[in-house]
């Protein structure tokens, strides 16, 4: 998972400890730095302290999480009055959770937490589908073929999919082509699926997306996007459902016999 977080130093110390080498962190010192971090990248979940600095920090917290209804979020406080008043506010944008330092942090109770909320949807629609075929394969590939498409970021390579399933490349594809998966191709449609959310949000730019994606220009993410679906981005933006575009991505991937040159993130 790809954690981003604005905490003050004592709580960003607490989380680093909690998340340890399982998940990835960054962090940012301001809102500005924060916002140019999910401008530059794609995050599984964001943790962050809307009552440090006194609260002043709240409105423009608040514009950036209504701006990105689909990142997960996590608030990190101190039992407080301005703690509440914020968090109450926060509450209205859909926020739900939240850990309190020195009452509910221990480290495995708030890891839990941490590995819980990040339910995306589309990854989701996607595992649901492929159900079947998932079933065929060892469990431990089943189990990185789930982490692939709920944290496309954390996995760029076939390498580094075969990493996480614990064993080499070539045994893992020894255990997915049978059933008709290509782990190049798996990578490159968790990726889709994460563009789709990135395009349905209000004001996302395709040029943005790309770069967050890992890919080297819009226009080899919009062949992408046409070659798996047959639709352009500014119609997957606007008329293209969830249920459809995950159904036209699985139909391409059990489509696809034989390992083709698709363009992996680098």
């Amino acid at each position: 998972m790809h954690v981003v977080a604005l905490l003050p130093d004592n709580l960003l110390t607490h989380l680093r400890h909690v998340l340890g080498d399982a998940h990835s962190l960054e962090a940012a010192t301001d809102v500005s730095e924060l916002h140019g971090l999910l401008r530059a990248h794609v995050f599984d979940l964001l943790v962050i302290d809307p009552a440090q600095r006194e609260g002043h920090m709240t409105d423009s917290i608040e514009e950036l999480i209504a701006q990105r209804p689909t990142l997960p979020v996590v608030v990190y406080t101190t039992l407080a009055p301005s703690a509440v008043r914020v968090t109450i506010r926060l509450a209205r944008l859909g926020v739900q959770h939240v850990v309190l330092n020195r009452f509910d942090d221990e480290p495995k109770r708030f890891l839990d937490l941490i590995e819980r909320v990040p339910a995306h949807p589309m990854a989701e629609l996607m595992l649901q589908e492929l159900a079947a075929t998932l079933r065929r394969l060892p469990i431990v590939v089943t189990r990185a073929v789930e982490h692939l498409f709920r944290s496309p970021a954390r996995v760029k390579n076939s390498q580094e999919l075969a990493r996480l399933a614990g064993m080499a490349p070539r045994t893992l594809y020894r255990h997915t082509m049978p059933v008709g998966l290509q782990p190049r191709h798996l990578i490159v449609c968790a990726r889709l699926l994460r563009a789709y959310t990135l395009l349905r949000e209000p004001g996302s730019r395709l040029k943005e997306i790309t770069v967050k994606l890992g890919y080297s220009s819009p226009d080899t993410l919009s062949h992408l996007l046409y070659e798996w679906t047959g639709r352009v981005p500014k119609d997957i933006r606007r008329d293209v459902p969830p249920e459809l575009f995950v159904r036209l991505l699985a139909d391409h991937l059990r489509q696809a016999e034989s390992e083709e040159e698709v363009p992996e993130p680098v």
